[in-house]
């Protein structure tokens, strides 16, 4: 059972159902970006992203759906074809979600892809921050942090396609 307006995410989550998700987070709104909360529902062509899409009467989910794991295979292995090519060896190591689900959906690396970083380490001058944009899979979390929690829409998104990146400041 469900309440009107509730997503299949938060139904799942209620009743201890685990949905994977990258780009979704309790303090953000929902966005879809990252496609890893795919779901099988009965009578739809396409697969749905959990996180955004709204219960329905009589509505029948299927969270571990062949076409749903293999959807979410390939946008792992997608993620990993631009991530930084020594993603098993980093710092934050155990503790990375991205790690976590490549590791349950028994993703390999692609033999295509990068083979080297795409972009310098650290290139943002402040102090404060470092910037690893080889790391970036582009969930957007960042950028909806800081236009929903800080108010500040610093971080945006350029470019399209494998151009696409985060910039701050309007890319300069």
């Amino acid at each position: 059972e469900a309440q009107k307006g509730q997503t299949i995410l938060q139904v799942a989550r209620e009743h201890s159902i685990r949905i994977p998700t990258l780009c979704h987070h309790k303090d953000l709104s929902p966005s879809g970006n990252c496609r890893m909360c795919v779901v099988d529902v009965k009578g739809s062509r396409f697969l749905q992203a959990a996180c955004v899409s709204t219960v329905a009467d009589g509505m029948e989910v299927d969270t571990q759906s062949e076409r749903a794991v293999k959807s979410r295979k390939l946008s792992l292995e997608l993620m990993l074809a631009n991530h930084t090519p020594n993603c098993a060896y980093c710092d934050i190591s155990n503790d990375c979600e991205l790690q976590t689900l490549v590791f349950e959906y028994g993703v390999e690396t692609p033999r295509y892809g990068l083979k080297d970083a795409r972009y310098k380490v650290d290139s943002d001058p402040n102090p404060f921050i470092h910037v690893d944009f080889n790391k970036c899979i582009m969930c957007r979390r960042c950028v909806q942090a800081c236009a929903e929690i800080q108010v500040r829409d610093v971080w945006g998104i350029a470019y399209r396609g494998f151009q696409e990146q985060i910039v701050a400041g309007a890319g300069t």
